[in-house]
């Protein structure tokens, strides 16, 4: 997600994904006594966001099962110099490990080398900072994801019309990714799809209601709009029900919040593509685990994606969770 502020693997990919990326499963352990404390692990996610609530539910039960203290700890606003000064806060406790979601990439580089100087280890989660000493990226491969997004999009839209595409801060790199999926998918598969629009709602479902209104208007045979960030699916369904417009345009995009699958139970979202959050928080545990043993973490550890439709919308969550539950 800028996003922040958002498809279908079966447990056996979790197999295959421990065996070649991540290990093999821990064994849970109890609370390190032996070593004069519990081991502390933080989550920093970009802001407030119920997009992360999953995150951290993956990361509280994998702690839960390994005798590790988690905690969550989110800047108000989505504003990188408030990520920064809780990350600050958090070196300053000397706490044993650091999940972040990355507002930046090249903003959040200090903080994170501060960190690893102080002897914390940090991996980043859903949002990665490339640029950065961070030990791993574990979450959605977003070009990819946004492509697969796309290639949904093309078969509603039967390869042709044209669509509109909303994105919650154009200078959030993993966004970037997704968008550049999503124009790669268009420009390879459906060349009479035509992208008239790229906007910027800012991370805000009024901003979204706002410019949905205005593309409706300066769009008028607009065929669908697609969102590469959570809040847009919430946004654009609201306006487009004000608008008598719901079910006649197109919607989908990123991210199972609530409202998005409200909406997708009423036919005025099409589809969704859910990141695997949980997962996201329960591998971010493990790894930080790992870091702490020294052992070697891939670069780059895909959690994978799901197309959430009707068929499967109220389903899907207990699927995912089914992986962690042995």
């Amino acid at each position: 997600m800028k996003t922040r502020l958002a498809l279908g693997f079966v447990a056996a990919f979790a197999t295959a994904l421990f065996n070649s990326g991540c290990g093999k499963k821990k064994e849970a352990q109890a609370p390190d006594q032996s070593k004069g404390k519990q081991k502390i692990f933080v989550m920093i996610p970009k802001g407030v966001h119920p997009y992360y609530e999953p995150c951290y539910e993956g990361f509280k039960d994998a702690g839960a099962k390994y005798g590790v203290k988690t905690e969550y700890l989110a800047a108000k606003a989505f504003e990188v110099p408030q990520e920064v000064e809780i990350i600050e806060n958090v070196i300053a406790r000397h706490v044993d490990g650091i999940a972040i979601s990355a507002l930046d990439d090249q903003g959040l580089v200090p903080a994170i080398e501060e960190a690893t100087k102080a002897g914390i280890k940090v991996i980043t989660f859903d949002a990665p900072a490339p640029s950065s000493k961070a030990l791993t990226y574990i979450g959605t491969m977003n070009e990819a994801a946004g492509y697969s997004g796309a290639e949904e999009l093309v078969k509603i839209m039967n390869n042709e019309g044209e669509v509109a595409v909303l994105q919650g801060g154009l200078g959030a790199p993993n966004l970037n990714d997704r968008f550049k999926g999503f124009e790669r998918c268009i420009k390879e598969k459906a060349p009479n799809i035509k992208i008239v629009a790229h906007e910027d709602e800012q991370g805000k479902i009024d901003m979204t209601v706002n410019k949905t209104e205005a593309l409706l208007q300066a769009h008028p045979n607009l065929k669908a709009i697609f969102g590469v960030s959570a809040e847009v699916c919430p946004g654009a369904a609201a306006a487009l029900k004000q608008q008598g417009k719901a079910g006649k345009i197109i919607l989908a995009g990123f991210d199972d919040l609530p409202d998005t699958l409200a909406g997708i139970r009423s036919d005025v979202v099409n589809f969704c593509i859910a990141q695997r959050t949980y997962k996201m928080g329960w591998l971010s545990v493990e790894n930080l685990l790992d870091a702490i043993d020294n052992k070697p973490l891939p670069k780059e550890i895909d959690t994978g994606v799901l197309i959430i439709t009707k068929a499967n919308v109220d389903t899907y969550m207990q699927e995912m969770k089914k992986e962690f539950a042995k």
